[in-house]
């Protein structure tokens, strides 16, 4: 055995050169306890084999590495003191007293022990015990005569065997695998080699004093013993001798560090019982011995109530008693009193693991945002992106932060991909608010491609449409999301979908290095103001819907317009939630930060006002762009310290609601400002929006520059006097040029020799150029900022239910109420549920759906014989 570890000693010191101290407290007769820090997986392994050199030792081991092939063998031979795992689902509630027992057992036969006070890596470059209670039991009821050796360890922070590699414990066996092949690799006596520090040290005294005071000052004791040199700076060092300095960051998280356990539950606690809480807090009070008056919903476990994982089983099965539940947790996973209260409801505990946002970052040069309308997106794009390379530009949870450098040069290379993988001119992208999704827009313009952004919550007879219309070869998306929506697809989308993230997994190296030259060398096709930069659609309800081809001038110039008129600092944080096929969506959350740099924060459901209240608070993002519905959902869940660093919000596409703006004063920053604006997808889309100096209530605002306006009559265009109610009629740069489909009826009227775009709503503007909408010409209303066709939904109901022979049933709409209302008036009894589910069936997205069904004597008629729909209109309230 001796000739073996002299061998597994030699392999080990071809990569680390260890320097012993105070190993003359080895040399004694005397039984030993002894205490490493654990700076890494291979520290047992150096550790153990130079104990050996001078005295027998016993190791105590978890039974997750106990029970690995190999090491299970080598435990057996050395008669390891095998201990429970508590982070698996064991709930061995006398781990400690076993542990205790069997490690006392070993020192009174006479064995010399070695065990590690945390119990896990560190996650830092010190060490910490978190309040572990095995060494403490220990040495509070050591034999006599036994001497407790610490061990102090330094030169492993970085190592691969580390957390700080990839910021989690990492997989013994591949670990191990690589240091072999690493030992070959280096023609064995060249592998570069690790300076590690063992400084044995007798602290028997010391340490049995401070464990009869407490396990608090036992610990500490440990600590400091451990942290005497300070922090230690991290050190990755390289792996081949022919290879440069390794240029390595640490992880943006570490798994088990302490400030990952400061990351208390970003959760919503409000569906917690008073009660639950209270019983929960008088268990977790119990075990700690703490005032229940110092416990919070919030309180973490681990920092503020010194928690172990021992004592954790404890109380984890007391509550569960308590409340008559059993739970199948992690243990590792309850963190909170609020986990513990969540065991107790008997629900799941759902861990939002958030990668770092350094969107709060100050940037380097403060301005407003300006948009330079000579450039289209591209150039704009570039001109922004090669500056300042190190500014944090965007973040999600899926990836987290990105450098301005880091997405640039993955556009270059995602483009590559593009160009490869699509042979026509138009790319259909599915996703939702995310940073992939900005990231391909990007990507297909450096492809020379056109976007087509893809609605998949219309319906697959109008997805179909869509594609057909655009004439899309390949739709850009991810595996996960085309797996959660794939209900919603036809096959024939389906079968066009490409999931870019494979794609990427897939690369070669040929095209990286391609995409890596495009990068240095910035080459980009040819792009002019009046070429095509996106196909959206418009909301299809009133028929299919129409492909609206957005030119770059189209684009630029509303931007430019609407940061004529509005003030935004391009330090501010954007919340990004509307989907990208929005139009707003589009121009203002997708494009604008890719022609501003203006910092961003994604994410993907704007109806899960839970998670986009959390992804707030974690970028601290402060300007909010939503429709009323979503501004209206999220502001129901928040509180005031929620959103007390929202400075600004801008909506529209939907009535805003006195009850939202009266609510979102309530709860933002004391001089924020909500600003209510007006768009039109054809339009780019914004046409007006309240001013930051004056707003006024009911009032979507004044005119954005670059946009030429006028009322007119709706019968014969004619142009109207000020304050009278018209047709809104507008013409500019930022209005697009007609529909995809030239067989579509032009929407232009000529007016005064000029072409206007005929916007299908109706309203008014006052002396001070604001702009009040009084109507809608076509019967549809606006639903979570879509339109919703009335014609079309009494056109399909009439098909099942109508009658030939006299009118038997109507469709009316109210959007001004809130909420937004689509009734049914019918002289027949029809049962909704059913009538819903047709309505579903018959290819209407699930936004549309009937609310009521009134039952009328007789449907109102106009002299024509036409449906009164006033007096419809005036029984919906």
């Amino acid at each position: 055995m001796k000739i073996i570890l002299a061998i597994y000693r030699f392999f080990l010191s071809l990569r680390y050169k260890v320097e012993i101290k105070g190993i003359e407290v080895l040399k004694t007769k005397n039984v030993k306890f002894i205490l490493p820090n654990h700076q890494a997986l291979v520290d047992p392994q150096i550790v153990f084999t130079h104990i050996l050199k001078y005295t027998n030792v016993v190791p105590v081991a978890s039974e997750i590495y106990a029970n690995k092939p190999i090491l299970k063998q080598l435990f057996n031979i050395f008669g390891t003191v095998i201990v429970s795992d508590i982070t698996t689902q064991n709930r061995d509630t006398d781990a400690l007293k076993n542990i205790y027992s069997n490690v006392v057992k070993a020192l009174e036969s006479g064995k010399t022990v070695l065990l590690y006070p945390s119990g896990q890596i560190a996650g830092q470059g010190y060490e910490k015990i978190f309040n572990k209670q095995s060494a403490w039991a220990v040495v509070d009821n050591i034999p006599e005569n036994v001497q407790v050796i610490g061990v102090r360890i330094n030169g492993l922070w970085g190592s691969m065997w580390s957390r700080a590699w990839i910021g989690k414990a990492p997989d013994f066996i591949k670990t191990y695998l690589k240091a072999i092949f690493y030992i070959f690799a280096n023609l064995v006596f060249f592998l570069p080699r690790r300076k590690v520090t063992i400084e044995f040290i007798d602290i028997t005294a010391d340490a049995i004093i401070k464990a009869k005071a407490s396990k608090q000052d036992f610990n500490l004791f440990l600590e400091t013993f451990y942290n005497k040199n300070g922090e230690e700076k991290v050190w990755f060092l390289k792996h081949y001798f022919y290879a440069p300095t390794l240029n390595r960051k640490l992880p943006e998280r570490i798994e088990g560090s302490v400030d990952d356990l400061k990351k208390n539950s970003t959760g919503f606690t409000d569906d917690i019982p008073e009660e639950i809480f209270l019983k929960v807090a008088e268990i977790v009070a119990e075990e700690t011995k703490i005032n229940k008056n110092d416990i919070h919903i919030h309180s973490n476990l681990i920092l503020e109530l010194s928690v172990d994982s021992l004592m954790l089983v404890s109380i984890i099965s007391n509550v569960e008693n308590a409340f008559e539940v059993v739970s199948q947790i992690e243990i590792e996973s309850v963190t909170t009193v609020e986990d513990l209260c969540r065991i107790a409801m008997n629900q799941q505990i759902s861990k939002d693991i958030f990668k770092p946002s350094y969107l709060n970052k100050r940037l380097s040069a403060l301005h407003t945002i300006e948009v330079d309308k000579t450039k289209n997106i591209l150039e704009s794009f570039l001109t922004v992106f090669n500056k300042d390379h190190k500014e944090h530009f965007a973040y999600d949870k899926i990836i987290g932060s990105s450098s301005r450098k880091t997405f640039l040069l993955k556009a270059f290379v995602v483009s590559k991909i593009i160009r490869k993988e699509v042979e026509g001119k138009y790319v259909g992208i599915m996703l939702p608010a995310l940073q992939s999704t900005t990231l391909l827009v990007i990507s297909t313009y450096l492809a020379g491609k056109i976007p087509v952004m893809l609605n998949w919550t219309v319906g697959k007879k109008v997805l179909d449409h869509c594609v057909e219309d655009a004439n899309i070869d390949v739709i850009l998306t991810a595996k996960s999301f085309h797996d959660k929506v794939q209900d919603l697809l036809s096959d024939s989308v389906k079968q066009k979908c490409i999931f870019f993230e494979q794609k990427v997994k897939e690369i070669s190296i040929f095209t990286k290095l391609s995409g890596l030259i495009n990068f240095y060398i910035q080459s980009k096709p040819k792009i002019k103001p009046d070429d095509v930069a996106v196909i959206l659609f418009t909301s299809g309800s009133e028929s299919l819907p129409k492909a609206v081809p957005l030119t770059h001038q189209n684009i630029i110039s509303n931007l430019w317009g609407v940061f004529e008129v509005v003030t935004i600092n391009n330090d501010n944080i954007f919340l990004s939630f509307l989907p990208p096929f929005h139009s707003f969506g589009f121009t203002v959350l997708t494009i604008l930060p890719l022609i501003s740099g203006v910092k961003t924060a994604y994410t993907p459901d704007p109806t899960d006002s839970r998670e986009v209240l959390k992804i707030l608070k974690h970028t601290g993002a402060n300007t909010l762009l939503a429709t009323p519905t979503f501004l209206k959902m999220l502001l129901s869940v928040a509180t005031q310290d929620d959103l007390k660093d929202v400075i600004l919000a801008i909506t529209g596409a939907e009535s805003l609601q006195t009850a939202i703006i009266k609510s979102f004063y309530e709860k933002a920053d004391k001089n924020a400002k909500l600003l209510e604006g007006y768009g039109i997808t054809e339009c780019s889309p914004v046409l007006t929006i309240n001013p930051r100096e004056i707003q006024k209530e009911r009032s979507v605002g004044k005119f954005i520059k670059g946009i030429d306006y006028l009322i007119a009559d709706y019968n014969h265009f004619k142009p109207l006097p000020q304050g009278e109610e018209g047709m809104i009629m507008v013409r500019g740069k930022s209005i697009f040029g007609g529909y995809k489909d030239k067989e579509i009826a032009s929407p232009f009227v000529k007016i005064n020799g000029e072409d206007y775009y005929k916007t299908g709503d109706l309203g008014k503007i006052d002396n001070d150029g604001f702009l009040y909408i009084t109507g809608r010409l076509k019967r549809f209303i606006k639903i979570a900022g879509e339109m919703i066709s009335l014609p079309a939904i009494e056109d399909v109901l009439f098909k099942k239910y109508g009658s030939d022979e006299e009118t038997i049933l109507a469709v009316e709409g109210n959007d001004s109420i809130e909420p937004p209302q689509i009734v049914l008036f019918s002289k027949i009894n029809i049962d909704l549920a059913e009538l819903n589910t047709y309505l579903k069936e018959s290819g209407f997205p699930n936004l549309v759906k009937i609310n009521k069904l009134i039952k009328v004597e007789e449907i109102p008629l106009l002299g024509t014989g036409k449906t009164d729909y006033k007096i419809l209109k005036q029984q919906i309230v």
